[in-house]
């Protein structure tokens, strides 16, 4: 109930901070962009494809940050005012504080990129009605052939591994923030982004300290239209819970031995 509690807090926290009130209506104008530049593009399948992996990564990248940032700056703040100490004076460990903080600026991005996942879905929907001409006018636009195919479930599949994603960097930031300041976290837990994706390129996928992130990258099941299958989904989030999992005993083991001055 502690853990809960102190999560349903912080995530009330993090929602306030204009940080993802800002980052939530640049990923929204970021969308309407991605709409608006598919009218440029006289390929019907082109279209389609750039606005369905355009939303795709706005989500992932804003997933990112407000992880990143939210997480590191809500323990840098209880650590450096040393809120923390009133808050270990009560029934809470150091592994509840570190898990209730990292889940709740987690949920809190959940919430951001969901409203950020229906406003793609909303204008992958508008852009097979108007065909990106700006406008629906009650007929169903020749430019969708049987050929043109959008691809509800990768869309959505890719939106749910991204905050997945997110997670992962979420529990990242949690356990580096016990140790170093606010901007060396963020440009470290970035590295770890820029690494774990480029790792599949040196034929290795990461797995324990450095996320496997090329799990959660989709794109290729986008363009061609293929469904995402459930054991793939049920394997990724399998990873994610263990990895995620893995970080925070690390933190739980440095925090055990950490004084708070």
């Amino acid at each position: 109930m502690v853990v809960l509690a102190l999560t349903r807090l912080t995530m009330a926290d993090t929602v306030r901070q204009p940080t993802v009130w800002l980052m939530t209506g640049i990923s929204l104008a970021l969308i309407a962009l991605s709409y608006a530049f598919g009218m440029f593009n006289f390929e019907a399948m082109d279209r389609m494809r750039m606005l369905a992996t355009a939303g795709v990564a706005i989500g992932l990248l804003n997933g990112l940050f407000l992880a990143v940032v939210g997480t590191s700056q809500s323990i840098h703040d209880e650590l450096s005012s040393r809120t923390a100490l009133t808050l270990f004076a009560k029934p809470l460990g150091r592994g509840q504080f570190i898990l209730g903080k990292a889940l709740g600026v987690w949920l809190a991005v959940v919430a951001s990129c969901a409203v950020i996942a229906a406003a793609h879905l909303l204008a992958l929907l508008y852009a097979s009605h108007t065909g990106f001409e700006g406008e629906d006018d009650g007929h169903h636009h020749e430019m969708f052939d049987p050929e043109v195919v959008i691809p509800w479930s990768a869309v959505a599949a890719a939106h749910l591994l991204g905050i997945a994603h997110s997670a992962t960097l979420a529990c990242i930031a949690a356990v580096l923030a016990l140790r170093v300041g606010l901007v060396a976290n963020i440009v470290i837990c970035f590295s770890f982004f820029v690494v774990g994706h480029l790792l599949e390129s040196v034929g290795s996928t990461g797995g324990v300290l450095i996320p496997a992130l090329s799990l959660f990258s989709i794109d290729d099941c986008i363009q061609l239209g293929q469904p995402v299958s459930w054991a793939y989904l049920g394997m990724t989030a399998l990873y994610t819970a263990l990895f995620c999992a893995g970080w925070l005993f690390i933190g739980l083991a440095v925090f055990k031995r950490q004084d708070i001055p």
